[in-house]
């Protein structure tokens, strides 16, 4: 039996954050997931609260009192603003080793889409924050393609620029026969002199800013960027991709990072299968490669997200007993201090952080890493004995 004082449910974004936050506090912790969830899949930007009433927000913290207002049981209602803004401003100081996140708490910036649109959204890789609309105007933008690349259409995003948005762009695809984001991008962090002589031959000299997909390396990206802006002489940013997209993967190992220089324990491929309140802590039974383990931890946090496919048992003291299973539209309710409630009853030690615990409006990665902080906050509070 594996024995710790925090084990967490999932391995995305909320589990991660919440494992950093409780390992920090120095609670030996644990991350249980059957995958990698969906933050790998993910664009890798972090939205907070782009659209609201069917129109852009450019100024989320003027409206989120009339959002939770009006979305009384959703997410951001439920952690506060104080919390919310700790949550964003602690990931923008600490994560920041191999890929930096930039973006203004109080402002979203709008940023290109690989359909030639731009979306709303408050944090973005360094190499994408480059691509924002009001950068674009006024600038000669040539849209980087590779010719086997699938979900990448450059003639798209170039005539969306030109027709919808009037900037003077064009586009280039290059021979390669990589099909895939991430072979590519490899295949750049590596060694990125040919795509170099490639564009070179294409006289760029007359462009203000070079597009590319998001493939510009997993761990070097910046330095791949200056590679390029040094031998081509144009600025060169990412497009966000549709998933799964190289940023998601990037977002993923920069997450997972300090959670294991902090000891926490990640164990891939264990399926949860019932969570008991045994009264001095909760006995977690696993499912892993056909063989059987458990978790005694003194609190548990559920972060599974609403890629959840699996039924988890709940059982408490006095005969409680309930079901977890979001393919059932059972979504998590949760008190103020992020504790599972069943039936109007709180958990004293179940917590949950994810997506699952909102019935509508999501609002991408900012629930996940809202959610993951403050039921990290409150797990610690609850093992400190205040």
């Amino acid at each position: 039996m594996h024995e710790v004082d925090v084990a967490v449910i999932g391995g995305g974004m909320a589990g991660l954050v919440a494992a950093r936050k409780t390992s920090e506090a120095k609670l030996s912790t644990m991350v249980v997931a059957s995958g990698l969830g969906s933050t790998v899949l993910s664009s890798g930007t972090i939205d907070f609260l782009g659209y609201f009433n069917d129109r852009n927000v450019k100024k989320p913290l003027e409206v989120l009192g009339d959002f939770v207002s009006r979305n009384p049981s959703h997410p951001y209602a439920i952690v506060g603003v104080e919390r919310i803004l700790e949550a964003f401003r602690e990931f923008r100081e600490k994560y920041d080793s191999f890929t930096r996140y930039e973006g203004n708490l109080e402002t979203n910036e709008t940023l290109l889409t690989p359909l030639g649109l731009f979306k709303p959204t408050l944090l973005a890789q360094s190499s994408i924050m480059r691509g924002t609309r009001e950068n674009l105007e006024g600038s000669k933008v040539l849209v980087v393609g590779f010719r086997n690349l699938i979900n990448h259409t450059p003639v798209l995003i170039a005539r969306s620029l030109r027709e919808i948005w009037g900037v003077d762009a064009d586009y280039v695809k290059l021979d390669r026969s990589e099909t895939q984001p991430v072979p590519l991008s490899l295949l750049l962090e590596s060694n990125s002199e040919g795509i170099i002589k490639s564009l070179d031959e294409h006289n760029l000299g007359s462009y203000d800013y070079l597009a590319f997909p998001p493939v510009l390396g997993l761990r070097r990206t910046e330095e791949i960027i200056h590679e390029f802006e040094e031998s081509l002489g144009a600025k060169v940013f990412e497009i966000m991709s549709f998933p799964p997209s190289v940023p998601g993967l990037r977002l993923q190992q920069l997450l997972e990072r300090p959670c294991i220089e902090n000891g926490v324990e990640i164990k891939l491929g264990w399926q949860s299968t019932e969570i008991r309140d045994t009264g001095q802590g909760c006995k977690i039974k696993i499912v892993e490669n056909g063989g059987k383990q458990e978790i005694l931890s003194k609190a548990v946090i559920i972060a599974t997200g609403q890629l959840m496919r699996d039924t988890i048992n709940i059982r408490g003291k006095n005969g409680f007993q309930a079901s977890l299973n979001l393919q059932m539209e059972r979504y998590f309710e949760t008190d103020k201090k992020m504790r599972l409630i069943f039936n109007g009853k709180s958990f004293k030690n179940i917590f949950a952080a994810c997506s699952g615990i909102s019935e509508n409006y999501m609002i991408g990665l900012g629930t996940s890493l809202c959610t993951g902080y403050s039921s990290a906050v409150e797990v610690i509070k609850y093992l400190r004995g205040y």
